[in-house]
């Protein structure tokens, strides 16, 4: 039986597969070296708001990309839950991994929610290696906060992926090897995004982005929030 969907909101909310600047060839593939400098700025910005505003712990941690900044009023829709929004757009799984210490752990959060794995692709990853870089944060994770609860969202499929099935492919190989990881993991689980995203026909649905066909439009966080609201 399919585990209970009451995980840690990590949210990886991620650009989904926009280009990305290419890592620099140090022979450690594809998912290695986080921009560290490029994000240090922001993090400290996090930090400067707890500092300021403590944030609670055993809250729903949204962390991820730029779906998850973007979600500017998630409060609004969860207004049962204390949200804690730490998107940063861009964020890719290894650069989430490399700021656990600061921008997760310290929350102790109840749940976190990964929408995760476009920007590590857009770098270069492949779908088994988005799953490699979600294990390695999933122990990490784990190793201090054994009760906290984790879902990853899959991606859905973005308008270039309606013209491009090569790219339709690769969000759904991601999409594959993330639920694998959901079945294996405990306290883990996958929401599969992208049925939900595509209309009766299977295509794609304008009205759920805005208008670049990637980031969400208000009734696209609409359909996260469905997906969501009964099982944390």
């Amino acid at each position: 039986m399919k585990k209970p969907l009451y995980c840690i909101l990590a949210g990886v909310f991620g650009s989904m597969l926009h280009a990305a600047e290419p890592e620099p060839k140090n022979g450690t593939g594809p998912q290695a070296a986080p921009r560290v400098a490029k994000w240090e700025q922001t993090i400290k910005g996090f930090e400067s708001l707890d500092a300021k505003t403590p944030s609670p712990r055993g809250a729903v941690l949204l962390v991820g990309g730029s779906n998850a900044r973007r979600w500017t009023d998630v409060d609004e829709y969860f207004p049962n839950h204390r949200i804690i929004n730490r998107g940063f757009g861009g964020a890719r799984l290894t650069e989430i991994l490399h700021f656990a210490d600061r921008i997760i752990l310290p929350y102790a959060p109840k749940v976190i929610l990964f929408n995760a794995g476009g920007n590590d692709m857009g770098a270069g990853s492949t779908p088994a290696q988005v799953r490699e870089s979600a294990e390695a944060l999933i122990t990490t994770i784990h190793a201090n906060l054994p009760d906290t609860r984790i879902y990853f969202l899959g991606l859905p499929y973005i308008r270039r992926a309606s013209t491009n099935p090569e790219l339709r492919a690769s969000i759904s190989g991601m999409n594959e090897q993330l639920a694998k990881l959901g079945e294996k993991e405990t306290k883990v689980s996958f929401i599969d995004l992208a049925p939900a995203f595509l209309d009766d026909t299977g295509e794609f649905q304008p009205d759920l982005f805005v208008e670049d066909g990637t980031h969400f439009s208000p009734r696209g966080y609409e359909i996260v929030t469905e997906l969501l609201r009964d099982n944390i």
